[in-house]
Parts: structure tokens; C-alpha cells; sequence
């Protein structure tokens, strides 16, 4: 009787430590889930062009010949140079961290935290471009709106292509989220008494 007795209530105990650990985990889950999106870095990509008269050897139809032909001929300087900046930003999707990724042990007082794979995009501002150097003299048209337009276009373009040839810009980036992420899910768990084991899942 007794030896049935007190193996219940070992077994009790057991279950009951097991509930305890599961409740432990999906209550930091709700939390940590919470956050959402989570932006950690962002870096400052930028751009450089210039605007000029069109010369022979860029001509490419009789039109664009024809206007080189006469800038030839016109007296004077149209030179300007505009800078573009776009941002790089890296951040974790927190809607895809699942119940399974966060484990709580009761035991070594730890909380061991699988995140989403670190992503980056593109900040979307649309920012002007600044002019960095402008010399129109002589008989030279002003450099209008449109053509101001269009280098913009072709500068974010460009850029955003050239970020997407060489992965050292996100690279850079996500090395930087990563540290930070870290950093702020310990110092959040170590708040409520834990240490944190804190890793990442890949794309």
C-alpha cells in the first residue's frame, strides 16, 4: 500500500513538472512572439552619378548623334554630380517562430530559443537626391526635372542591383542583427531569472 502510495505521488510530481515546463514554454513563446517584426540593423548604402552633354562616342540612334554633334559646337560647362542613399535594414519575422523553438529546463534554469532565419529588405523611402556639384555656363540647357528624375531611377537601380551581385553588404548587416539579437533575448531572459541559449534557423 504504501509502496503504491508514494510512487503515485512521484509520478504526480513528475507529470506535474512536465506541465509546469511546458506552461513555462509557451508562456515565454507568447512573449517573445509578441515582438513581431524585429528590426535590429541597417546600413547606409550610397550612390554616385553624374549628368553631362552626350558625346559621339556614347551616341547610340541619329537623334542622340545629332544632339552630340551640337554640343560640339556650344560654348560653355554642363556638368553636375547627384548622390542617392538607400537603406539596407535586417530584421527576424517573428510570426514564424513556432512553439517547438522555444524550450524552457527548469532544472539548469535555462531557456533555449531557435529564432527565424535573420532576412534583409530594402527600407522603403523614397529620398530625394542631393546635388553634390553643378556647373551649367555658356550656351548649356539647365539640367531639368526629368533628367534629374531619371538619374535617380538609374542610381537606385543600379545600387540595388549591385547589392544584390555582392552579398558583403547583407552580410555586413546580418553579422551586425545577429549580435544584436543576442544581446537583447539575453538581456530580456536573463530579467526573468534565465540564461539564454539563444541560436538561428537558416533560409
Amino acid at each position: 500500500m504504501n509502496f503504491r502510495f508514494i510512487t503515485s505521488v512521484l509520478l504526480a510530481c513528475m507529470l506535474l513538472a512536465g506541465c509546469n515546463r511546458d506552461n513555462a514554454s509557451l508562456r515565454f513563446y507568447s512573449e517573445i512572439k509578441s515582438v513581431d517584426k524585429l528590426i535590429l540593423a541597417r546600413m547606409t548604402i550610397s550612390k554616385m552619378a553624374t549628368i553631362d552633354d552626350i558625346t559621339l562616342s556614347e551616341a547610340k540612334n541619329i537623334k542622340e548623334t545629332a544632339d552630340a554633334l551640337i554640343n560640339t559646337v556650344k560654348i560653355g560647362d554642363r556638368i553636375a554630380v547627384y548622390s542617392y542613399d538607400t537603406y539596407l535594414r535586417a530584421y527576424i519575422d517573428m510570426s514564424e517562430l513556432t512553439p517547438a523553438d522555444v524550450r524552457v529546463d527548469e532544472d539548469s534554469h535555462t531557456i533555449s530559443v531557435t529564432l527565424p532565419a535573420i532576412k534583409t529588405e530594402f527600407e522603403g523611402r523614397d529620398l530625394p537626391i542631393r546635388e553634390n556639384h553643378y556647373r551649367v555656363t555658356g550656351l548649356r540647357s539647365n539640367i531639368n526635372a526629368k533628367e534629374r528624375a531619371t538619374i535617380k531611377e538609374q542610381m537606385n537601380e543600379s545600387l540595388k542591383e549591385e547589392v544584390r551581385r555582392n552579398p558583403a553588404f547583407q552580410n555586413h548587416v546580418k553579422a551586425e542583427a545577429r549580435r544584436k539579437a543576442i544581446a537583447y533575448f539575453e538581456s530580456l531572459l536573463s530579467g526573468a531569472g534565465y540564461t539564454a541559449d539563444i541560436s538561428f534557423k537558416s533560409i
